[in-house]
């Protein structure tokens, strides 16, 4: 077995028994697509495109969302109890750590956003009436865009964590939150009533999201061990 597979199921399997982050997830993956579902349905009528549309941007986010969630305390966690020293000690370097740590905890996280994205099309199917499920580019969103941006975010959380600070990564989790809860609600201003989804509007997204994963990948080898051992406290 690899080293990247033995980190990854390692990470799965602590986040799936971490009960704080799982119920959370679980919380966040059902009541914020209802009450987002209402918007999405007022705004856009029984126009089956415009609302998967609205589907799709709500869910990008909350799969960005679920991505910080089981990330962040997936690094964070081992430099607290100082596990991290002993994987520093280690032949694995930093970049496939990253890698293991990130791929693992991406799983439940687009798993749980799959969950929120089917709860978010019943509630909007079932208040328009609209096969919103039949939208053959929502289900490429869904399959393709959308764990990509999962990993986008927790590879990214991941590699600050690895660089930065306890205080800064406490720092660097309000500033995410504030700035999803604001996205969110310019979200559902912008969201409703939209044109629909094109190919052009998920290649770009597709692109960004890739260069994304590549923006965190290479901040992750860059970083040393030496200057992970000075944030640990």
């Amino acid at each position: 077995m690899s080293t990247f597979r033995v980190i990854a199921d390692r990470e799965i399997r602590l986040a799936l028994r971490n009960r704080s982050i799982f119920i959370t997830a679980v919380i966040f993956a059902i009541w914020f697509p209802v009450m987002s579902a209402f918007g999405v349905a007022a705004g856009a009528g029984g126009d089956a495109a415009a609302l998967a549309a609205g589907i799709a941007a709500i869910i990008l986010l909350i799969g960005v969302f679920m991505g910080y969630i089981f990330c962040a305390d997936a690094f964070l966690r081992e430099k607290r109890d100082g596990t991290i020293e002993t994987l520093l000690c280690t032949p694995v370097s930093l970049r496939r750590l990253w890698e293991g740590k990130a791929a693992g905890v991406a799983v439940p996280a687009y798993l749980m956003t799959l969950v929120s994205a089917a709860v978010t099309i019943a509630v909007v199917s079932t208040l328009t009436g609209a096969p919103v499920a039949a939208e053959p580019l929502l289900l490429l969103h869904l399959a393709v865009i959308v764990p990509v941006w999962v990993v986008a975010s927790a590879g990214l959380i991941g590699a600050a964590q690895l660089v930065l600070g306890m205080r800064e990564n406490q720092i660097l989790g309000f500033v995410f939150i504030f700035g999803f809860f604001f996205l969110i609600f310019g979200l559902q201003e912008v969201a409703a009533g939209g044109p629909g989804i094109s190919l052009v509007t998920e290649g770009i997204l597709a692109v960004a999201g890739v260069a994304l994963v590549a923006l965190a990948r290479f901040i992750a080898g860059k970083v040393t061990k030496e200057r992970v051992v000075l944030t640990i406290p």
